[in-house]
């Protein structure tokens, strides 16, 4: 049974998860790290999305759901963050476990990296969003984004290369 909600349906909402839930939980884990966190992050996001159903366009949708995975991660990270800084331990703990696998080698290289780093290159080469995407669900300029993405992937060459014990490369 379907039950209106003004112009859009349960229906629509519906499958809109079906498509969508999946990879809003990729892109919370990517940016948290941890798969709990992301599953409550996706299933938060969906039911923001019900609350302001009448708002959320449908041709915008996708894109008000990750702008929506996005600060609730920025959120989160930054109530981990401000934890670990009271009970008096590192930053680092936030990071992912080690493994000799270079995605894992890569996975950790990219926990590493500060909140809004990590963010600019899973948003830029996971979710595959352009500068200007990337920038509006951040909530940042188009420069911005292109200069935390650079320096992410100068610290990531850095941290896979100090992983393996070799210099990095010139830039």
């Amino acid at each position: 049974m379907s039950v209106d909600v003004g112009r859009r349906s349960w229906d629509e909402l519906g499958a809109l998860y079906e498509a969508t839930y999946p990879d809003l939980v990729r892109l919370a884990y990517l940016l948290t790290w941890d798969h709990v966190v992301a599953e409550e992050l996706a299933q938060e996001t969906f039911a923001r999305a019900w609350r302001s159903w009448h708002r959320v366009q449908s041709d915008g949708a996708v894109s008000y759901l990750r702008a929506t995975v996005v600060n609730l991660a920025r959120s989160s990270l930054r109530r981990r963050l401000l934890e670990l800084k009271h009970r008096g331990e590192d930053r680092s703990a936030v990071s992912g476990a080690s493994s000799a696998d270079e995605r894992i080698d890569l996975a950790r290289a990219i926990a590493r990296l500060p909140p809004r780093r990590r963010a600019c290159v899973v948003l830029r080469y996971y979710a595959d969003l352009s500068e200007d995407e990337t920038a509006r669900l951040l909530g940042v300029s188009i420069g911005t984004v292109k200069s935390q993405t650079h320096r992410a992937l100068r610290s990531l060459s850095e941290l896979l290369a100090e992983d393996e014990g070799v210099e990095p490369r010139s830039r």
